[in-house]
């Protein structure tokens, strides 16, 4: 059956809807007024009405008496309820009685109005900027000739990954040096074994002496033990000690007889002093330069090992691995002695490479930059009017999104909102740091960023999904006794993506229907027209 227009298609859904329930069928009115293109409902199997309109599939006897009905109203004279003023007056008020045991087939569900924040987006520009704590310009720390660059540009790295090989006169000389040094301290180690053996026996042999050891127990205890000129030098004054105080005995037995005069006795005894005295002055002496010579050869060890950990510091600061400076052999190695390697410091991709083969390189020349891209930066520039939500932006995140990628959404954690404003534009930068393990932003791309914001609201939010419209009219029903709603005409508000703000006609802890309130509008809706 054609119709003329929308108007006869809204005519004829509510004339349909009149007659469902007059007839008790089960139909409801289709929320698809304005299409006129087809005798027959457009919406497909899937309508989200509890029960599809009856354009679908009319019974005979519906369609017959339909159109009998349409046919009795002329266009010109035909008025929708809804256009009627004194019908609007009425609804403001309406009363729609819904039994509660069909609630859950209906799909109505209630909860009280609630002051609360309301969550929005504000949605920002930005730029994907490399992550610049993980982004490392690689110098050479010495002059050389480059001698191999195994990567190439656009490479991927692992953190120790050699980049290229430098032929350095200085990392060579350096490493010499170390070598040599190194010969000195197992030298000066010899040396302080040696004298440490010379002075525990020599000790040893000058104990046994004051113990009046004989000389033939010396000599065989002592007889292939190391003590350099030690032992000659004591025996000595020892044996002429022994000798003088033989003497003293021997005259002092015949002085006793008068064989000898008390002069050579006297003698005697004074050569026995003396000699004595040289003897303890020499173990004195000897112990001295036991000790002297103990300390001289320990700090020789101690200045031999500070020259080769001098050497050594100097190739760690030039950066030259420690399994190299712990195997330095001019035998083995050659002239590979001198080779110097710069590796990668961290995992990433190596982004600039500026170096060839046999280029003469300085300090100061760039030769790699190498990236993580694993994590990369979003700089976002945030204008004045928005400067209040800066603080509490700190450490949240924020959604990311790009025009090549409309089904991505990325996620970032702001580290800094900035401290300083960009005279020129009047924004402060804004940074936020964002995984990027399947390497999708790339720097330099734009996004968009969706910041959430919580605002404070004195206003009664409710869902969405609870208002209603109808013919320019906002509304929501809301459960005045058990089985009966009250429709209420509201002002809304601001809105985010599940809520808005009610400015009137609703206060806090109403129960409010937010979801089925289709139903009960077209229930409403067909009251009024029975009334008619």
């Amino acid at each position: 059956m054609p119709f003329e227009n929308a108007g006869s298609r809204a005519r004829w859904c509510l004339l349909e809807l009149t007659l469902s329930r007059r007839f008790d069928f089960s139909l409801y009115v289709c929320p698809i007024f304005n299409n006129s293109q087809s005798e027959y409902c457009s919406m497909p199997p899937t309508c989200p009405a509890i029960v599809r309109c009856g354009f679908a599939r009319p019974t005979r006897s519906f369609s017959l008496i339909a159109l009998g009905i349409l046919n009795s109203i002329s266009p010109a004279t035909a008025q929708s309820p809804s256009d009627d003023p004194a019908v609007l007056a009425d609804a403001n008020d309406a009363v729609v009685a819904f039994p509660k045991e069909q609630w859950g087939s209906a799909g109505i569900q209630i909860e009280p109005a609630r002051r609360r924040a309301l969550e929005t987006n504000i949605r920002l520009t930005g730029k994907i900027t490399l992550n610049q704590d993980r982004l490392a310009h690689i110098f050479s720390m010495v002059e050389g000739t480059v001698s191999d660059v195994p990567v190439s540009l656009g490479q991927r790295v692992e953190a120790g990954d050699l980049l290229a090989i430098i032929h350095s006169r200085e990392v060579g000389e350096a490493k010499l040096q170390l070598y040599q040094d190194r010969l000195q301290v197992e030298l000066a180690d010899i040396q302080d074994e040696m004298q440490t053996r010379i002075a525990a026996n020599a000790k040893e042999l000058l104990s046994a002496l004051r113990n009046d050891t004989s000389i033939e127990e010396i000599e065989r205890r002592f007889r292939d033990r190391p003590m350099g000129d030690f032992r000659e030098r004591v025996l000595a004054s020892y044996a002429a000690f022994l000798k003088s105080e033989a003497d003293v005995i021997r005259l002092d037995g015949i002085a006793q007889t008068g064989a000898v005069s008390g002069k050579q006795l006297l003698t005697a005894r004074a050569n026995r002093n003396a000699d004595q005295a040289t003897f303890q002055s020499r173990i004195e002496q000897i112990q001295h330069e036991l000790h002297t010579s103990t300390l001289i050869s320990s700090q020789a060890v101690k200045m031999a090992e500070a020259k080769a950990l001098v050497s050594a510091t100097s190739l760690r600061i030039l950066n030259v691995p420690a399994a190299e400076i712990d195997d330095i052999d001019p035998v083995h190695h050659g002239e590979t002695l001198s080779h110097y390697a710069i590796r990668a410091p961290f995992d990433g991709t190596v982004l600039t490479k500026d170096v060839v083969l046999s280029e003469q390189i300085r300090p100061d020349v760039l030769l790699f930059s190498i990236a993580d891209l694993s994590t990369v930066w979003v700089t976002v520039n945030v204008y004045e009017e928005h400067l209040p939500l800066l603080d509490s932006l700190q450490n949240q995140i924020v959604t990311l999104q790009n025009d090549a990628l409309p089904e991505s959404d990325f996620r970032a954690k702001v580290f800094y909102t900035g401290d300083v404003m960009d005279e020129a534009t009047r924004t402060i930068s804004l940074r936020a740091v964002a995984d990027n393990d399947g390497g999708h932003l790339k720097p330099g791309m734009f996004v968009n960023i969706d910041v959430p914001i919580s605002r404070e609201t004195k206003s009664v939010l409710i869902p969405s999904s609870a208002v209603q419209e109808h013919e320019g009219r906002t509304f929501v029903f809301v459960l005045s006794g058990q089985d009966e709603f009250l429709r209420r005409d509201v002002e809304l508000g601001m809105s985010d993506e599940k809520s808005v703000i009610v400015e009137a006609g609703l206060q806090e802890e109403t129960p409010v229907v937010t979801q089925g309130g289709f139903i009960l509008k077209s229930q409403l809706l067909a009251e009024l027209m029975g009334e008619e």
